[in-house]
């Protein structure tokens, strides 16, 4: 029988994706070692290798996800099954719902802080399909929730795609309405801005404008963000008032850049003249950014608004 250390030097000399595949998984079903472990894994989740995965795959991926699941002390950070769940999601079978109803609910405190939350968020993504309901209660479940990453903000992140896609946004607005401020103050208002952006088109504009309101207060520039590509996303010409204010009110320059380059990038015509009304009271020091966004604007007036501007800055 060839030797996990042989696999392993014929995993790193093979180059065909096909090759390459079936020796990974030929010492992933084999190995206990750590450092084979992350190699194989690494190797299969690889894009190119990745795509030649099907469903005659699955039962090496499965038993061996099983195992740590069974073993959690073996893979106590969840990253093995995190990784190995992520490739069952990409072969997309059903029977594989045991696995993600094991993923969502896995946490892990060492010593306080959870590091399973990319386990959580893979799990819910595979079980969203197969079991929308359970996937939605769920989402909703990570939705706001402490244990929520400061680094990418999953699985919440996840649970915001999952709610949308069910056309669930009652526990979003909810999120708003209670926690998204939380999320914000303590570093992630990447997770705020996201929900504020999908709300959806039928949401009501008079509640969005007391959201708006609310987060505008906090100057948060990544919530705020969510508000600009909300109103923007869907032209909500209503609430073109309040987006000028958005964008004029905050303390933040890159956020102001970032409202004044999503206007002039959208090609609408009534978001376009307000940019170039804007453009005409900037103070002296929002300057450059009115200049940069100016400079992609697509209405005729823009090249005199922009000398305007360019005068003003000498």
């Amino acid at each position: 029988m060839t030797s996990q250390a042989e696999l392993h030097r014929q995993l790193r000399r093979a180059t065909d994706a096909e090759a390459r595949r079936d020796i990974a998984l030929r010492l992933l079903a084999r190995t206990n070692s750590r450092q084979y472990l992350d190699e194989c894994l690494r190797i299969l989740n690889a894009e190119a290798v990745r795509a030649t995965l099907d469903e005659s795959h699955r039962d090496i991926l499965r038993d061996k996800c099983l195992l740590y699941f069974a073993e959690s002390k073996r893979d106590k950070a969840g990253l093995l099954r995190e990784s190995l769940t992520r490739l069952l999601v990409h072969i997309q079978h059903a029977d594989d719902a045991d696995i993600y109803k094991l993923g969502v609910a896995t946490y892990y405190l060492q010593p306080v802080d959870d590091v399973a939350q990319n386990l959580r968020a893979v799990a819910l993504a595979g079980l969203a399909p197969i079991d929308p309901p359970l996937a939605c209660l769920y989402a909703a479940r990570f939705l706001g929730e402490s244990h929520t990453s400061v680094f990418n903000c999953e699985p919440a992140m996840t649970a915001i795609d999952v709610l949308v896609a069910s056309n669930q946004r009652l526990p979003v607005y909810q999120f708003l309405l209670r926690g998204g401020e939380a999320m914000a103050r303590s570093q992630r208002g990447e997770l705020t801005g996201k929900a504020l952006e999908s709300l959806g088109a039928e949401f009501p504009l008079h509640l969005y404008e007391e959201l708006i309101t609310q987060y505008q207060a906090l100057d948060q520039p990544t919530a705020s963000m969510g508000i600009i590509n909300f109103i923007i996303g869907d032209r909500a010409e209503t609430l073109y008032d309040r987006l000028e204010q958005v964008i004029l009110s905050t303390r933040d320059v890159d956020l102001r850049r970032y409202g004044l380059v999503m206007m002039a990038a959208a090609r609408d015509d009534a978001l376009g003249e307000r940019l170039l009304g804007m453009a005409k009271l900037a103070r002296q020091d929002d300057l450059p950014v009115f200049i940069e966004a100016v400079e992609i604007c697509h209405l005729p007036e823009w090249e005199e608004t922009l000398d305007t501007l360019r005068r003003r800055l000498r």
